[in-house]
């Protein structure tokens, strides 16, 4: 028996199942739909403005890639204030969300900087054991460039960890004990998850119930002591978290509807291996200095007929010109790297003068030396040069 179907029963019945396949697939669609996340993981000291600069290009990166956010993985080492600053910066004007998770074993020291990253991110974890502490002046003082105006980055720094606190919901009074402590910074012991900070004097019957996190000390700086437990209830992190994988699964909560896909990079202090290429570069420029002003020096045969001794002069002429050339490539490749890594400067010089009574900074001994071998090997340049044209 056959059924007859009119041409309008057909044409529904096709747009009923067209509309069946869209939302059946559109449904899968959404169940495994994956989560990628860009795992950041910082090795070394923060003490380098190129590494900061490619955190940066990294983080700016994250959405045009498609990550639905960007986990970076502190360690311990040494922050330089001025690029706490600019990083700190870049994470909470982020177009997306970017994490910090603090790491290290049980009993890892890290400094209040760390701290601070993780309060101006979005979200933050440390691992279980890890601890805040520090005394005295920050030891990356001395690295951060005279150009950069200090009222400022203090001003700046202050501000923006206060916004970050108020969002938050901690008590803003942490950006003065972190930053400006003026009197100890103190709050009672963690009960219940939960503790209160304390003004004023403590008399001798709470002095058993209340920690001293800051105190100020006579050098400018600062000591403090904040425990995982202590950071947890003051807000200042939002959980203790035993890896990176367990904080972006936190990070991400409800919104994970299928697999999660993480890219990891890593991004190391390279300022050492930056200073040592220096040495070697300058090194290398001094030598083919003098290497070629050795051979303008050189003595020719006094025996040789009038054309042998001007080709003579020529080739030996010719020969400095390498020398000079080769010189000049190590000064360029120099700059270049210091171009990069500006706080080579700060470091000491290759020739630094420190006899009694003379002081010379590490920047003008760069200078200095940089500055004789350009000249020297410009003078030879010039006499190889007339040599071999004349």
């Amino acid at each position: 028996m056959f059924v007859r179907y009119s041409h309008n029963s057909i044409r529904t019945l096709g747009l009923w199942l067209f509309l069946i396949v869209v939302l059946s697939t559109n449904l899968g669609i959404a169940r495994v739909q994956n989560s990628n996340v860009l795992h950041i993981r910082v090795v070394g000291t923060l003490d380098s403005i190129s590494m900061v600069r490619e955190l940066q290009s990294h983080i700016h990166a994250a959405k045009i890639d498609g990550m639905d956010a960007v986990l970076i993985e502190f360690g311990p080492g040494r922050f330089r204030q001025d690029l706490v600053w600019m990083l700190g910066r870049t994470i909470t004007e982020a177009d997306g969300r970017v994490w910090v998770f603090l790491a290290g074993r049980s009993g890892t020291a890290l400094g209040p900087e760390a701290l601070e990253l993780g309060i101006l991110a979005s979200r933050s974890w440390v691992m279980p054991g890890v601890r805040f502490e520090w005394e005295g002046l920050a030891e990356s003082e001395g690295m951060i460039p005279e150009s950069v105006d200090r009222e400022r980055l203090s001003r700046e720094r202050y501000s923006d960890l206060w916004v970050a606190l108020e969002r938050r919901g901690a008590n803003v009074r942490v950006a003065d004990g972190l930053l400006r402590p003026t009197a100890p910074f103190r709050a009672l012991r963690v009960m219940a998850g939960k503790t209160t900070l304390m003004d004023g004097p403590v008399d001798s019957a709470e002095r058993g119930d209340v920690l001293t996190l800051v105190e100020p000390m006579a050098d400018g700086g600062s000591k403090g002591s904040i425990g995982t437990d202590m950071a947890l209830a003051l807000g200042l992190v939002d959980g203790v978290l035993g890896s990176p994988r367990e904080a972006i699964r936190a990070g991400l909560g409800d919104r994970v509807a299928g697999s999660i896909r993480t890219r990891r990079v890593t991004v190391e202090n390279g300022l050492g291996r930056a200073v040592t290429e220096a040495h070697r570069l300058i090194g290398e420029a001094r030598a083919e200095s003098a290497k070629a002003d050795n051979v303008l020096r050189r003595r020719l045969d006094s025996g040789l007929g009038q054309a042998a001794y001007e080709r003579a002069v020529r080739e030996r002429a010719a020969e400095a010109l390498v020398s000079v050339e080769r010189g000049e490539v190590s000064l360029r490749s120099l700059e270049s790297l210091m171009r990069d890594h500006p706080e080579i400067l700060r470091t000491r010089g290759p020739v630094q003068a420190d006899l009694p009574g003379i002081e010379e900074s590490s920047k003008a001994a760069w200078a200095r030396e940089i500055e004789q071998i350009r000249r020297s090997l410009a003078t030879t340049r010039s006499r190889a040069t007339a040599q071999l044209t004349g």
